[in-house]
């Protein structure tokens, strides 16, 4: 086991409607409420469930690790996951101009796995990699208004395409590698749900759990509904 512009920005509101839509929204809590964060960060899983060689497995590797940069990257104090994000990403599917996030969130918590489910090689040499990204046990965000956003029971993944290539063009800082690496050249969302129940259903994680983790400390939490 080991997050073009239009497709990476459509990316990060397919993630944010799949985690964080209102069927899993909370009570909220007393105004009074602490804005501490007693919950464990949130954090990404990865595997590969279908036998695959090389280079097929080392593209699908590659992907599956720049699908969790691509989901984090835009998180606060995410700085060097950005910076190693935009070192393998192609120049074209750069993007430098996203506003911040608003500094309403306390934190994140929960999980999700991202599970290859399929690689293929493309007729110019790039690889194209089935990735499924299911939410469990799923992203909770904790609002400074005392809010806490779950995820969706009726989403419950999302299927992407990412497209890499083993190659020596420069990335997105500008950097041009001694030797050829994998790049990410194309961020490949999938907007079709049929697609993705038909690709990632047969591989759903069982029993597929969605809850929300543990306090870890006892600091005040907002009540569960």
């Amino acid at each position: 086991m080991s997050n073009r512009r239009t497709g990476a920005v459509l990316f990060a509101l397919l993630v944010l409607a799949t985690s964080a839509c209102g069927d899993g929204e909370q009570d909220s809590a007393d105004a009074s409420t602490t804005t501490a964060f007693p919950y464990p960060p949130f954090e990404i899983r990865t595997d590969i469930a279908v036998p695959l060689e090389p280079p097929l497995l080392d593209a699908a590797k590659f992907a599956l690790d720049m699908s969790v940069d691509n989901r984090l990257k835009n998180a606060p104090g995410a700085n060097d996951i950005e910076r190693r994000f935009r070192s393998r990403i192609a120049p074209e599917i750069d993007i430098t101009d996203l506003p911040p996030p608003p500094a309403t969130v306390v934190g994140e918590t929960g999980g999700a796995l991202h599970r290859a489910v399929g690689a293929r090689a493309l007729p110019d040499g790039a690889v194209e990699v089935d990735i499924c990204a299911f939410a469990t046990p799923g992203l909770y965000t904790q609002f400074k208004d005392g809010r806490v956003v779950g995820p969706d029971p009726a989403k419950p993944f999302s299927l992407e395409r990412p497209v890499v290539r083993w190659t020596d063009e420069p990335a997105a800082d500008g950097e041009r590698p001694a030797s050829p690496r994998w790049l990410l050249v194309h961020t490949g969302l999938l907007g079709n749900e049929d697609d993705a129940t038909s690709i990632c259903e047969p591989y759903k994680p069982e029993p597929f759990i969605q809850k929300m983790p543990d306090r870890t400390s006892t600091t005040a939490a907002p009540p569960s509904s």
